[in-house]
């Protein structure tokens, strides 16, 4: 029985490294039937077959995973397996959102896994120490680094932190230039990379599948395709609670109980945000969660429901009250 690590992972098969060479390999039956399957980054069993191809018995143990709520359902879904530093990719051009940038800082602390937060494309900033000021600001004690990928500025300092043996994961979203930094990392041109769009600085997902790659200092990168939703597990927390109940205690002044908190004139939430007693993101967040509650409520099937967990029910059954409260007029 030998040993490998999945290095990329695609429709029916997978890539695995031993120490010896490059298989392709497919899984037992069993994790059919189970329904979980190998991840990139995992470490596995292999029966050793013909022609460099092998069959994964087992997944070993693992030290840690990077997971997030399916874009289909409410169920969980590992994105990578045993990495030991979450590099956060931002834009410093229209991919620039401090409120994606929240939930990617939110995945890292569920998944317990140390994040750093990199601001790409500084080549192209408009105002690079006002982007770095607020980004620090959310980051707090998280370390962040602005760099361009293309150019190389900055690129030691992150280098610095990718040790002998370690694994790093870069995510974001497509056009934050992960593949670039991937490229300089590895000092070749392995990622494709694709021109952005002018008009929302979006890339076409030139990343299409996870890939683990060794650096030349020893170190484990692996890259990823930009998530257009990143739902993270349990994210409705106290902190969410409270930003509701402070915008409808803020309601409560609104010139009309029907105020949508966005164009209405006599609006106590907008007169707030004027004078600094709410800050523009965190209305945008209630709007936000509004809205994909509503939207989740309308896909989710019975089954689906049953793995809500407990604090996102409690979250749900305040946005109700806020709405039965609405219609009967406070």
């Amino acid at each position: 029985m030998a040993v490998g690590r999945i290095i990329e992972a695609h429709r029916t098969n997978y890539t695995v490294k031993t120490d010896n060479e490059v298989l392709l390999a497919t899984v037992r039956g069993t994790f059919h039937e189970e329904g979980t399957f190998p991840k990139v980054g995992d470490y596995v069993e292999l029966e050793l077959l013909e022609a460099g191809k092998a069959v994964i018995e087992k997944v070993q143990s693992r030290n840690s995973v990077i997971k997030r709520r399916s874009a289909d359902s409410d169920e969980e879904q590992v994105i990578v397996a045993n990495v030991d530093l979450i590099i956060i990719v931002m834009g410093l051009d229209g991919d620039y959102n401090l409120s994606r940038l929240e939930r990617y800082l939110l995945l890292a602390e569920q998944s317990e896994v140390k994040p750093v937060v990199v601001l790409n494309k500084t080549d192209i900033a408009v105002d690079l120490d006002q982007c770095v000021s607020e980004v620090t600001e959310i980051a707090g004690s998280v370390p962040v680094f602005s760099v361009s990928g293309l150019t190389g500025d900055g690129m030691d300092t992150l280098l610095d932190y990718l040790k002998t043996d370690m694994t790093a994961v870069l995510l974001g979203s497509s056009g934050a230039g992960k593949s670039t930094i991937t490229n300089w990392l590895l000092r070749e041109e392995k990622q494709a990379v694709n021109k952005i769009r002018e008009d929302d600085s979006r890339g076409r997902h030139t990343t299409t599948s996870r890939q683990l790659f060794a650096l030349p200092n020893g170190a484990f990168l692996i890259d990823t395709p930009g998530m257009r939703e990143l739902g993270v597990i349990e994210s409705d927390t106290e902190d969410e609670l409270a930003v509701f109940e402070r915008i409808e205690k803020l309601a409560e002044n609104c010139r009309f109980r029907n105020c949508d908190h966005e164009r209405s004139a006599g609006c106590a939430v907008l007169e707030a945000i004027a004078i600094g007693e709410l800050n523009q993101r965190e209305l945008d967040n209630y709007h936000k969660l509004l809205r994909e509650r509503e939207f989740q409520d309308s896909k989710y099937s019975t089954n689906a429901m049953r793995h809500r967990v407990q604090n996102e029910k409690r979250l749900s059954q305040k946005i109700e009250a806020i709405k039965r409260q609405r219609l009967s007029g406070r």
